[in-house]
C-alpha cells in the first residue's frame, strides 16, 4: 500500500482531472553520485491507465533496484503526442518558512497551486498544473534566481542544473539508498 501521505497521491488526482490530456507519464530509477554531472537513469514508461492503477505503481515502487532510487518525471505526453511539465521545485533548505520566498518568483497562480513534501533534508514541491517546454524552462530560471546572493540557497541549485541539461524535472519516490533520510511525506 502506497502511505496516503506519498506524492503519488496528488499526482494521480492531477491524472484523473487531466484524463483526456494525458497519455504517458515516466519514472526512473538512478543512482544518486554526489558531487556529480553522472545522472545515470533507467526510463520506465508509464500509461495513464496504469499510472491510475496503484498495485501497477506500488510494484515499480518495490521494484526498486538495490542502490538506487526511483523518481517521478516533470515530463508528460498528451494525447496528441505533445511533451508538457508538472512543475516540481527541490528545495535546499529543511526550514517550511523558506517556501515563503518563491512567492515573488512565481505568479500567485502558481504558486498556489503547490503542494510541499517532506523529503528528509529539505521539501519537494509539485504544482497541481501543466506547463508547456517554454514555461518549464522559465520557471527553471525563476526557480535559480530565488536564491539570493550571499545566502544558503533556497533551492537547490545543483538539481536546477541537473534538470536544465536533462531537460525535464524529477523527485525521489523512494528511501532505497543510504543518502536519504525519509520518504517524501505531505506537510499541511
Amino acid at each position: 500500500m502506497i502511505l496516503p501521505s506519498h506524492p503519488y497521491w496528488q499526482l494521480r488526482a492531477l491524472a484523473q482531472s487531466q484524463s483526456g490530456v494525458i497519455s504517458k507519464f515516466n519514472l526512473s530509477y538512478y543512482e544518486y553520485v554526489p558531487q556529480s554531472l553522472s545522472d545515470t537513469r533507467q526510463l520506465i514508461a508509464v500509461s495513464l491507465q496504469d499510472f491510475l492503477n496503484e498495485a501497477f505503481i506500488e510494484n515499480i515502487i518495490q521494484s526498486t533496484p538495490s542502490g538506487r532510487d526511483l523518481a517521478f518525471h516533470s515530463q508528460v505526453t498528451t494525447m496528441e503526442s505533445d511533451d508538457l511539465h508538472i512543475p516540481m521545485v527541490d528545495m535546499s533548505t529543511g526550514s517550511a518558512a523558506q517556501l515563503e520566498k518563491l512567492r515573488p518568483f512565481l505568479s500567485a497562480f502558481l504558486f498556489e497551486k503547490f503542494k510541499w513534501y517532506k523529503s528528509g533534508r529539505s521539501f519537494h514541491g509539485y504544482a497541481n498544473a501543466l506547463v508547456d517546454p517554454k514555461e518549464w524552462a522559465s520557471l527553471m530560471g525563476k526557480l535559480l534566481l530565488a536564491n539570493q546572493k550571499g545566502l544558503h540557497p533556497a533551492v537547490d541549485p545543483r538539481w536546477i542544473g541537473h534538470r536544465l541539461i536533462a531537460g525535464y524535472s524529477a523527485l525521489r519516490w523512494t528511501k532505497n539508498t543510504s543518502h536519504y533520510i525519509e520518504l517524501p511525506r505531505a506537510i499541511d
